[in-house]
């Protein structure tokens, strides 16, 4: 049995045990799944503050939701994230995300290193700038796939397409990403 294969049963047999009320085990699936979701919100958020706490209300969420919960093909990563991702949406429509003054002077007081994270930080806007400026989909496959690391089944699942619709988004979002880069170089 492959790995995935594995920790999906083991998942299925954790979700089974939490929804017969054992704490314990939905603690598990917690502190499995706990530093992939951290990491899927903080990309989105500008404060680790903030991110942490998104992260504990989807955590909440998923634990009031779980007796309702029905794997239908879909392992409880994708569930997850999909909880984080409606939870982002909600937090965005409430607060629009500013960076204060206070905060631009703090990034920018380290001397010896100035012009090195100067250059790292136009290639950090300017990536994310480009990134923001594709298409939805595009941007969630490049976070899911190429930030967060996941496996094309795992994004396939999250985004309820096949693994090979999956590897065509993802080259045609890169060859996208790639190209918005190359015009804002000119």
């Amino acid at each position: 049995m492959g790995e995935d294969a594995h920790a999906l049963e083991n998942d299925a047999e954790l979700i089974a045990r939490a929804q017969g009320g054992e704490v314990e085990a939905f603690g598990e699936l917690y502190q499995r799944y706990l530093d992939q979701i951290y990491r899927y919100i903080r990309v989105r958020v500008a404060e680790d503050r903030v991110a942490e706490d998104l992260t504990e209300v989807v955590f909440l969420r998923s634990f009031e939701t779980l007796g309702r919960y029905k794997e239908r093909g879909r392992s409880f990563s994708a569930f997850l994230y999909q909880v984080a991702r409606n939870l982002l949406v909600d937090h965005y429509r409430q607060k629009k995300e500013e960076v204060s003054i206070e905060d631009a002077n703090q990034m920018v007081t380290s001397a010896p290193a100035v012009d090195e994270q100067v250059i790292q930080g136009e290639r950090i806007r300017a990536i994310g700038h480009a990134l923001t400026s594709l298409p939805p989909d595009y941007q969630e496959v490049i976070r899911l796939r190429v930030i967060l690391a996941l496996s094309t089944a795992d994004v396939a699942a999250w985004m309820g397409r096949s693994e090979g619709a999956i590897r065509v988004l993802l080259h045609r979002a890169l060859t996208a990403l790639r190209r918005r880069l190359a015009e804002s170089d000119e």
